[in-house]
């Protein structure tokens, strides 16, 4: 079907809900760290990444709402057993929540995630094993044995977004400095999430 210009109308003016996906990654940081609100969510919303605010709690970590804010905060971690067929983008910032959670996490269903910016199932087990956690794969299941504090490293996103949101919150909880080759990659979904994880009260060192 060919439309015209004037075949559309305009609705008036909408609301454009807030994006979980990113905000998945404070939100865990919040539960590894000390306490982040996130604004601007919806509860109810389409989202299938939501489910972040269930999981966290099924985690032990803290979870309130006031309005459309979220906040999570820090709790007595435990591990969990997680199907990520409708949640993949979740999967690289729960593996490092998993990583300080004392048990084995099992997050199954993740094959789409050999799909995206990078083998991005591949890299996030390897990523989380250079920072000094144990992680395997089981096929399209990734294995987190948490419990074990995650040392720091130099390492790459691999051109990945995510995952170079993923390293940052990774290193809230590493023992050591986290050094990240690609942290520009982040531009593709958050242009200025590095300026955000300063405001939070992140670290950061740039390098040419």
């Amino acid at each position: 079907y060919f439309l015209s210009p004037a075949s559309y109308r305009s609705p008036g003016q909408v609301h454009v809900e807030g994006d979980w996906s990113n905000a998945a990654f404070w939100l865990c940081a919040g539960a590894l760290g000390g306490g982040v609100t996130v604004a601007g969510l919806n509860r109810n919303s389409l989202q299938g990444d939501r489910a972040i605010c269930t999981l966290l709690s099924a985690m032990g970590a803290g979870t309130a709402w006031s309005g459309s804010s979220c906040t999570a905060a820090p709790g007595p971690l435990q591990p969990l057993q997680v199907d990520a067929r409708s949640i993949p983008d979740l999967v690289p910032i729960l593996a490092v929540t998993a990583s300080a959670a004392p048990g084995i996490t099992r997050v199954e269903h993740a094959g789409r995630l050999r799909l995206k910016e990078s083998d991005r199932l591949e890299a996030l087990c390897r990523l989380l094993q250079d920072l000094g956690g144990s992680a395997f794969l089981e096929g399209d299941c990734l294995v987190v044995q948490g419990g074990t504090p995650l040392t720091g490293g130099a390492v790459m996103s691999y051109g990945d977004h995510r995952i170079a949101m993923m390293l940052a919150v990774a290193a809230t909880c590493a023992n050591g400095v986290v050094e990240v080759t690609g942290a520009e990659s982040v531009a593709k979904s958050y242009p200025n999430f590095w300026e955000d994880y300063e405001q939070l009260g992140g670290t950061i060192a740039r390098t040419e």
